[in-house]
């Protein structure tokens, strides 16, 4: 894996409070791993998601995800989540550490009409 670059995301979501500070980040996430909801079998996986962040509206978009689905951010002291609803009502979380470190994927979507939960393991790095 290539190693994890985040410089000034933590100022620019942390203190992101004034439109002065506000900014559009793009994120490239690459996720090379993949497992079963209890852990019993992991796999390496190619899963390469994009996301645009507005930090002003609080907003994010999942660049050529599904257009039906519905998106929220989540800012923490640490961390920040993508939480991806597409009309089946499954989710989606991407959450991303501030100050670098790994990211993950948690998929709780369908195959046909049976749930299927992936956790992938990978990186994001802002652009």
């Amino acid at each position: 894996m290539t190693a994890f670059r985040m410089t000034g995301l933590a100022v620019a979501l942390g203190l992101a409070s004034g439109a002065a500070q506000a900014e559009e980040i793009l994120f490239k996430c690459l996720f090379d791993g993949v497992c079963d909801p209890d852990r019993s079998k992991c796999e390496s996986a190619d899963l390469d998601l994009r996301f645009k962040v507005d930090t002003e509206a609080n907003t994010v978009t999942r660049l050529g995800g599904n257009t039906t689905s519905r998106f929220s951010l989540i800012l923490g002291d640490r961390a920040l989540t993508m939480l991806e609803v597409p009309i089946s009502g499954g989710t989606a979380t991407t959450t991303v550490l501030m100050d670098g470190g790994w990211a993950v994927h948690s998929d709780n979507g369908f195959e046909g009409a049976n749930l299927s939960p992936k956790q992938f393991f990978g990186e994001c790095q802002a652009l």
